[in-house]
């Protein structure tokens, strides 16, 4: 599952320890942990204050989708 990257790497981007989002999202340095490691997964209400704390959608934190073609590097062609 994407999650656990994604929020990871937003807290990163954002600066953050995993104590530091806890406490702006109202959990435990430790379920930050469990989810970022793929322990465990936040519930619904949960999902809707991580996407709303780094302004993104839901479907951005949990969904894999492709990315986007790449133009071909004319050295290659």
């Amino acid at each position: 599952m994407k999650f656990q990257y994604e929020l990871q790497r937003r807290r990163k981007q954002a600066g953050m320890s995993q104590e530091e989002l806890g406490e702006r999202l109202g959990v435990s340095r430790q379920t930050i942990s469990k989810w970022e490691n793929g322990t465990s997964y936040p519930d619904m209400l949960n999902l809707m204050t991580i996407s709303g704390f780094f302004s993104v959608s839901v479907d951005s934190l949990v969904t894999d989708a492709p990315a986007p073609p790449q133009p071909a590097d004319e050295a290659q062609v």
